[in-house]
């Protein structure tokens, strides 16, 4: 352990500012000395942007910034079940997040306290004006580089905040080991008053975007990144400030009893400021009314990332952005891994798709998925274009382009559905009776030439689907005959046959066709990379490998369809619905179809609701004619608990006011907005809300019972039983401190902590 404290105190400064402010040199031998010259404090405060980079290296961001989102599906069933061993200061959950607040690995020191370090390092530096050159001759570029540093220092404070509640932030840096290990954790409050003022700072301080060289400059903080920053602070501030009382932990002396089970929310209370909405409305209105920043007409363009393109970095909806760079520049020792961790598993000569593609998701270790949840919160399909721009819906055959595994090339058509290398699965004589009757007459995608299915020929050939996905409901449930007689595989939550109801079927190949494995079921506890759509968002055909995980793209932290809503629920929360709902209209028009977009064939023809397009949409190329932004519109009533829309909403039990249930109509529109990003995690966690909607809406986690559908394909009476099947507790909202840090503690003597002066440090339930 000294060890590692001893690489932890080591200021690291490997970044210098060339052509791109992030562009990565390594760095002679140095000593602390360079961090006082002007080049050595700018490379110093060029590496603290690594605040953003860290959570998106490696498999501990998405793991701390996913799991317990009520949205989301966790691959390993343990973790999914809330296993007490793996939720434990000692299991897993604990390990990972330690490991994002800090890590020495492979000669790098990277995590959350090692950038506070530095970040400290830099803001004594400038503000002794302990340097030399421009940082002490021009006061104006001092301020702004400070503004920066202390951007980057309070982003970092926040996700510490977020993951647990009150803690240790250190006032200055370290260059030797500490004479002990007193790291008193500082209450919520506090912390808030620290990082807001310190943004309120950077706000003044910092360049506008139009300011910037977008060039060389884009990435850097903005005036409008630390409006929109503080308007999210000030809304969680008020979103805490009724758990600041002994009913909820929060001790008169402003710490936290940890021994309180409700102290879960007590460390969500950072101050109790009448004024916090209002501050809220007047920095996101900064941004919103800026002129610059615009919502995107597609909400596809924002995520849109072609080969040896990355035009839809400089959106200027994206008003703060991880950065990243082309392969083998400008990404740290990782680069952006998560597209390794989230995406879609589609790879199958069965289906026409012998290997991944590199204009498709990479090979995928999965952490998880979406689950049922974050697909009907997208309760009209047809009309919110988010849920088919957010996920892949479908594949269509193709081979891997190029002959290189790492240069990136276009796609490749696949075989014809006659030719002697076609290995997909082949017609039997039901499935093929089954189309020409009642298919066949209206399937006119142009790939399928309009022949009729011949019982042992292959189904799949040139540009024909692959496999798509139906997320349906019991009741409106595919017949099983039907699904196998699509001219592609289908996967559907819920299929029927006769009386018999089977939820996510596994398809099993056998003789050169296929079938409906009814004894076997896919999520649930049985996750796999087929078992549902996989996002989208991560997609990059640019990696530096067919099947690699390096990833090249940026990955947006504020955009400004979350500004239009962290100002919606803070007009809501002061009682004007009326200016609440113009916010979330706008961010809801914006997701509608337009005419002349085209929504995907299983959308279009088998996704239930389909049959309310026109007949003309339902036909390849399914072709939008409708412009559905009215359907998109919402007014009062979806949260007023008695409308068919406020029902569908799919509230926790708990909201029973009409402010909890609006409150919980934001965390829904959050939901759909921003699958998959973490920045959903935040809003959700610091809301109050977080383990109601766990509890009611992830099966995995709940041990609720009867909110489910039940099915017929159970395996040893496991399976979709229609009850919850975890452990989940409200204490699971914070994470717990690891073990091996609550052994490292001491008083401020250096004697370590008793065993009753640990559990009173750690969160409680762990």
């Amino acid at each position: 352990m000294k060890k590692y404290f001893l690489y932890v105190i080591i200021v690291l400064g490997t970044i210098s500012c060339t052509d791109s402010f992030l562009d990565e040199k390594m760095v002679g031998t140095i000593t602390q000395d360079y961090f006082n010259t002007e080049k050595g404090l700018e490379q110093l405060i060029v590496g603290t942007y690594d605040a953003v980079r860290v959570s998106k290296q490696y498999h501990q961001g998405p793991r701390a910034m996913l799991y317990g989102a009520d949205n989301f599906a966790i691959k390993t069933a343990n973790e999914a079940l809330f296993t007490p061993g793996l939720w434990a200061s000692t299991g897993n959950i604990a390990t990972w997040a330690n490991a994002l607040c800090g890590e020495f690995s492979s000669n790098s020191l990277l995590g959350y306290y090692p950038i506070i370090n530095n970040c400290n390092r830099a803001i004594l530096t400038i503000r002794n004006k302990e340097v030399e050159g421009k940082f002490v001759s021009d006061n104006k570029y001092a301020n702004l580089r400070l503004s920066e540093v202390l951007f980057n220092r309070a982003y970092v404070i926040y996700i510490l905040n977020t993951l647990y509640g009150d803690v240790y932030i250190p006032d200055g840096y370290t260059k030797e080991l500490p004479s002990n290990y007193h790291y008193v954790r500082r209450p919520s409050k506090e912390i808030y008053e620290l990082i807001i003022s310190d943004l309120r700072f950077a706000y003044d301080n910092l360049p506008d975007v139009t300011e910037l060289n977008l060039g060389n400059e884009y990435g850097r903080a903005t005036k409008g990144a630390a409006a929109h920053f503080l308007a999210k602070l000030y809304l969680q501030r008020a979103q805490g400030a009724k758990y600041g009382t002994a009913e909820y932990g929060r001790n008169a002396d402003g710490t936290i009893d940890n021994s309180n089970e409700k102290s879960y929310l007590g460390l969500l209370y950072k101050g109790n400021v009448s004024t916090d909405l209002d501050s809220c409305i007047y920095y996101a209105s900064k941004v919103i009314n800026h002129g610059y920043y615009e919502l995107e007409n597609n909400y596809a363009a924002l995520f849109k990332h072609p080969l040896n393109d990355y035009s839809n970095e400089s959106s200027k909806e994206i008003i703060h952005t991880c950065i990243y760079g082309p392969a083998g520049t400008d990404n740290g020792r990782y680069g952006n891994r998560v597209i390794v961790y989230l995406g879609a598993g589609y790879a199958n000569s069965a289906w026409g798709i012998p290997d991944n593609f590199w204009e498709g998701p990479t090979k995928v270790t999965n952490i998880g998925l979406t689950n049922d949840f974050g697909y009907d919160l997208y309760i009209n399909k047809h009309a919110d274009s988010r849920y088919q721009k957010s996920f892949h819906l479908e594949f269509k055959t193709g081979l891997r382009g190029g002959t290189s595994t790492s240069t990136p090339a276009p796609n490749e058509d696949y075989y014809a559905y006659d030719d002697s290398r076609n290995a997909t699965v082949r017609w039997t004589s039901d499935m093929a009776d089954y189309f020409n009757q009642n298919i066949w007459p209206s399937y006119n995608r142009e790939s399928w030439g309009n022949r009729k299915a011949v019982a042992g020929e292959h189904k799949m050939g040139k540009n024909d689907l692959a496999f798509g996905y139906i997320e349906n409901t019991k009741e409106t449930a595919i017949d099983i005959k039907e699904a196998l007689a699509q001219p592609f595989v289908v996967f559907a939550r819920w299929m029927k046959d006769g009386n018999k109801y089977y939820y996510r079927v596994p398809i099993q190949t056998a003789s050169g066709t296929y079938s409906y494995n009814t004894n076997s079921y896919m999520g649930l506890d049985k996750q796999s990379t087929t078992s549902s759509p996989g996002t989208l968002k991560y997609d990059d055909p640019n990696r530096g490998a067919y099947n690699g995980s390096g990833g090249t793209r940026d990955i947006p932290i504020f955009r400004l369809a979350e500004t239009y809503l962290l100002r919606a629920e803070a007009y809501g929360r002061k009682g004007d619905f009326g200016a609440a709902i113009q916010d979330i209209n706008k961010v809801r028009a914006r997701a509608a179809f337009k005419i002349g977009e085209t929504r995907s064939e299983v959308l279009a023809r088998l996704q239930p609701g389909h049959e309310n397009l026109t007949a003309q949409e339902q036909l390849w190329p399914y072709n939008v004619e409708k412009d559905t932004s009215n359907d998109m519109l919402i007014d009062a009533t979806w949260w007023d608990g008695s409308s068919e829309q406020s029902k569908l909403e799919n509230y926790p039990a708990t909201a029973q006011t009409t402010e909890d249930r609006f409150v919980n109509f934001m965390l829904n529109e959050l939901a759909r907005e921003l699958n998959h990003e973490m920045i959903y995690y935040e809003n959700l966690h610091h809301s109050g809300w977080q383990a109601d909607r766990m509890i009611y809406h992830e099966q995995m986690a709940s041990s609720l019972t009867g909110l489910w559908d039940t099915s017929d394909n159970l395996i040893n009476g496991e399976g979709q039983t229609g009850n919850g099947r975890g452990f989940y507790k409200p204490f699971h909202t914070f994470k717990p401190f690891a073990q091996t840090v609550i052994d490292l503690l001491t008083d401020e003597n250096g004697i370590p902590l008793d065993e009753s002066a640990k559990k009173a440090y750690q969160n409680y339930g762990y």
